[in-house]
């Protein structure tokens, strides 16, 4: 029997932009035929965490930690039961904007 390796079924590229300590939401990544998901490359904004599961996993949290405004990259590896594997990079950017800032009439 031949099997195909895990299919993406979420784009690759930006996840989205959050603001410093915001809530991520619920981020989901689908792959077809996957059974695990797993960051093998590349950062995480602080505060985020990957679930995964099967056939999709999520990316949860509130960001924490970011001092500047920062685009994290990193790549998700989903692997199917015959351990064959596909790869999708991803981004997420962090803006902290200008917070508390006075306002001049």
């Amino acid at each position: 029997t031949v099997s195909d390796a895990p299919a993406w079924q979420t784009a690759a590229g930006s996840l989205g932009s959050f603001s410093g300590g915001e809530s991520f939401g619920t981020i989901t990544l689908t792959a077809t035929n996957s059974v695990s998901m797993a960051k093998v490359s590349g950062t995480f904004p602080g505060g985020m965490t990957l679930n995964s599961g099967s056939g999709s996993s999520t990316l949860t949290g509130t960001e924490s930690g970011a001092t500047a405004d920062t685009t994290y990259s990193f790549t998700i590896r989903a692997t199917d039961a015959e351990g064959q594997t596909a790869d999708r990079a991803f981004t997420i950017t962090i803006n902290l904007g200008a917070n508390n800032s006075g306002q001049f009439n």
